[in-house]
């Protein structure tokens, strides 16, 4: 009795796996062998109105730039961005690459007020070149909160 439900319960974890991987759960962009090589992934370049300012505006008027540690970014070394802002604060921060389902990176920045006018978000890791963007959640002084998303050609 126990051998068969062991044997049941192998079954079902197999298919979910199976399961799951059929509907893009997991590994989503296939296998491509070595996994630090990623200049066969399909990148499609970047868009037609691609704009790569380091500084923004939100719509309440807070102006936002942001520079990166190391500069140039590392392709697969995790970075730091450094946001510098005319008011209020920088709440969140993440990255994605939109030509490929929007994707995210593999680590989760988390934010920190320097205290001076700048924030910085750390670890960022852009582990394939190609079109990223950087992203901020920006809370003004009134504590109106909107995402800037800024358009980065990572890694060349």
């Amino acid at each position: 009795m126990l051998t068969a439900t062991l044997v049941l319960l192998v079954g079902i974890m197999g298919c979910d796996k199976t399961e799951s991987q059929e509907h893009g759960d997991h590994g989503s962009h296939g296998d491509h062998g070595d996994h630090g090589d990623h200049g066969d992934h399909g990148d499609d370049g970047l868009p037609d109105d691609f704009d790569s300012s380091t500084e923004l505006t939100t719509n309440h008027g807070v102006t936002v730039s942001y520079t990166t540690d190391p500069s140039p970014i590392p392709e697969s070394q995790e970075f730091a961005v450094i946001f510098t802002v005319s008011e209020g604060s920088i709440v969140g921060a993440d990255g994605t690459m939109p030509t490929h389902g929007g994707h995210g990176m593999n680590v989760e920045p988390q934010v920190i007020d320097n205290g001076d006018g700048t924030f910085t978000a750390e670890p960022f890791e852009f582990h394939m070149p190609g079109y990223w963007e950087i992203h901020a959640t920006v809370e003004s002084a009134s504590g109106s909160q909107e995402r800037l998303d800024f358009q980065v050609d990572c890694c060349e």
